[in-house]
């Protein structure tokens, strides 16, 4: 699959997962409105592949150990902007996994979840469709590739 996308109002929120344990890294939400978690995001440059920014963001900015990206790409409309795409990818360990101090790289107020945890919490996620792409993925259903997540 060709992932280039050349709209530099895109992002590409980052899914980093303890797949072992089926946790997934959460950042507090910076929405006033309410209390919440989000995934962390990344902008695109312009001409940049969605693996390379997530790549380029977590090897070089976070200066993260050798990771994967699975090829299942979630994407949805920006929401905080009237033009642009938001890239949902899965990241994970090359390793069986992170190092302990992966939560404080990506953010000091980082939280591993599961989507069992956030569900009975009814904690607010953002975006909403997060947990049902997250438990699609551990359970396997959903395809590689492109899937639209609206």
């Amino acid at each position: 699959m060709d992932d280039a996308h050349s709209d530099s109002r895109d992002v590409v929120r980052l899914v980093v997962v303890h797949s072992p344990r089926h946790q997934i890294l959460l950042i507090p939400s910076e929405s006033d409105d309410e209390d919440g978690w989000t995934l962390p995001s990344v902008p695109m440059r312009s001409g940049e592949t969605i693996r390379r920014a997530a790549s380029r963001h977590l090897r070089r900015t976070v200066s993260l150990p050798p990771l994967r990206i699975s090829p299942l790409i979630g994407r949805l409309s920006r929401r905080d902007t009237a033009e642009g795409v938001q890239y949902v990818v899965v990241v994970r360990p090359v390793a069986e996994s992170w190092p302990p101090a992966v939560r404080f790289a990506i953010a000091p107020e980082a939280c591993w979840w599961t989507t069992a945890e956030l569900r009975s919490d009814r904690a607010q996620v953002e975006p909403a469709e997060l947990l049902d792409f997250m438990d699609g993925y551990w359970g396997g259903w959903l395809p590689d590739g492109e899937i639209s997540l609206e």
